[in-house]
């Protein structure tokens, strides 16, 4: 593995992610905890500016997925649902609706026999394909007035430990299946087993708990109430199209529904989550990424918050041959003393990760100490994975290391 060495200067906003209605652990998902994860458990779907005969103009929102509220405003979901491309294909040519790219509307649910209300509108921040992830951010309420998320007093999920989940534990999933009624729908079953994908163990976790189509993205649970994993449609081992579309709505305005309107996916059923772990370095690379693109500008120099603490390390991760950028790829470092050789492969081993956006980058969390040596690798889906053991961190190392890593194809 080579580095390639520049001193940069990163400015990042550092705001406190904290919320007033966390949901602590309890011993079991009992009616109280059902009724908090309820209140975390969101819908979303596009948001659609429509033209009407008359040439007015109104908002009309299209719930096709689920999301799980995190602290600071941040909904974690399925890339598939943060993705409106199609949609926004499929109503191009009609000049009476607009299909607004990057924002989906977040609606809560109020009574568990009514359907969500729409609430606020949330960007997309951060997204990942290959694992079919994506975080979004609350930014704006339904008249378009920019809100503060960490000022509205949002409920919120902790994160959980898929590592730690057996075979027989319990599942709770919550979401939204777009059939069977549009009311929020809550089933429970048991971790029937775990599926690979390359070379992470653990890349499904598979259930025989009841998960309808429009639960994509949606909220799986331990009996603590911490988030364990996201309903993901691609784990059902099925290549072909698993969730049904269909028009759901008057998109277009004309006053009926019909095969003119957009198609909604809401069918079909899905038998595997996305295991939390593997979302986590995408959700700390999407608080970082919001922060630093925060329109508050009061923005703080990350390297000055690193140089008391260690070096941090930012870069690029691309292909050897095209130069082009790999997103999905993971980074790891091993904690201080650990060799690859002696590496079992689990979660405690670790002493940072993080997962590279569509353009390649990636930033890690945690500073390396100077003075200290770690083990470092990288590994991407298609691609022969890197490590290198002895990646010492010198007395005078910059506050912030740029690296620029490439990758061969298998």
């Amino acid at each position: 593995m080579i580095f390639t060495r520049k001193i940069i200067l990163v400015t990042a906003a550092a705001t406190a992610l904290v919320g007033a209605m966390a949901i602590t652990p309890t011993r079991a998902l009992d009616k109280k905890g059902i009724q908090r994860v309820t209140q975390a458990s969101v819908q979303l779907g596009p948001v659609a500016i429509i033209k009407s005969k008359t040439g007015k103009s109104e908002l009309k929102y299209i719930g096709w997925g689920s999301g799980t509220l995190l602290p600071g405003g941040f909904i974690l979901t399925n890339n598939h649902v943060a993705d409106v491309s199609s949609m926004i294909e499929e109503t191009k040519g009609n000049k009476n609706v607009q299909i607004l790219e990057g924002k989906l509307v977040v609606m809560f649910t109020k009574r568990t026999d009514a359907p969500p209300v729409a609430t606020y509108i949330a960007e997309v921040i951060l997204t990942n394909a290959d694992l079919d992830l994506a975080v979004l951010r609350i930014a704006y309420d339904l008249s378009g007035q920019e809100v503060d998320p960490n000022s509205l007093d949002l409920p919120y999920i902790e994160l959980g430990d898929s590592d730690a989940i057996e075979l027989g534990d319990k599942i709770n999933i919550f979401g939204y299946p777009g059939i069977g009624g549009d009311t929020i729908t809550f089933t429970s079953g048991n971790v029937s087993g775990f599926s690979s994908e390359g070379k992470i163990a653990r890349g499904w976790i598979k259930t025989d708990a009841t998960i309808a189509g429009g639960n994509s993205g949606g909220t799986g649970v331990n009996d603590d109430g911490a988030l364990i994993g996201v309903p993901t449609r691609g784990g059902s081992g099925n290549t072909e199209e698993v969730v049904d579309c269909r028009p759901v709505s008057d998109t277009n305005a004309d006053g009926k529904i019909d095969k003119n309107d957009a198609c909604v996916p809401i069918g079909g059923f899905i038998n595997s989550l996305r295991p939390i772990n593997l979302a986590k370095p995408l959700i700390t690379e999407a608080k970082l990424q919001a922060d630093t693109n925060s329109t508050d500008g009061d923005t703080v120099d990350r390297g000055d918050a690193a140089a008391s603490e260690g070096v941090l390390l930012e870069g690029t991760i691309v292909d050897a041959s095209t130069g082009k950028p790999i997103s999905g790829a993971y980074f790891f470092i091993l904690k201080e003393g650990i060799r690859w050789a002696d590496s079992q492969g689990t979660e405690d081993e670790l002493y940072d990760q993080a997962i590279t956006d569509r353009n390649g980058r990636f930033t890690t969390t945690i500073p390396m100490r100077r003075g200290s040596v770690y083990s470092v690798g990288y590994t991407a889906k298609n691609y022969e994975p890197v490590t290198e053991d002895d990646v010492e961190i010198s007395t005078d190392t910059a506050d912030l290391i740029e690296v620029t890593l490439k990758m061969q194809r298998k």
